[in-house]
């Protein structure tokens, strides 16, 4: 078997490309299994509290509701503040001096 010049660079070459892509592969793998697994867990979760009947996830609901209640809140008081300075200024926006 005779290995000239050529292909023993081509060769050399060819694992060092080898390498390079294997590296990446496995990092990329490695970040998407990481992804995959947090998605895995966050469904998990979520079934587990789907699946736990009508008394044991009450709790949770009453939570998500209450922080849906707060953004709502959250975005009525945005709302009226954006009116202040104009001619539809409510009485709130002197609670904050405008």
């Amino acid at each position: 078997m005779n290995i000239d010049a050529g292909s023993a660079v081509l060769l050399v070459v060819g694992c060092a490309v080898l390498c390079v892509v294997g590296f990446i592969l496995l990092q990329v793998l490695q970040f998407l299994g990481g992804i995959l697994e947090f998605l895995g867990s966050f469904l998990a979760i979520f079934f587990d509290i789907l699946s736990g009947g009508p008394v044991s996830w009450c709790g949770c609901l009453l939570g998500l509701v209450g922080l849906a209640g707060c953004c709502v809140v959250t975005l009525l008081i945005l709302q009226s503040l954006s009116t202040c300075g104009t001619a539809q200024a409510s009485n709130f926006c002197t609670l904050f001096g405008q």
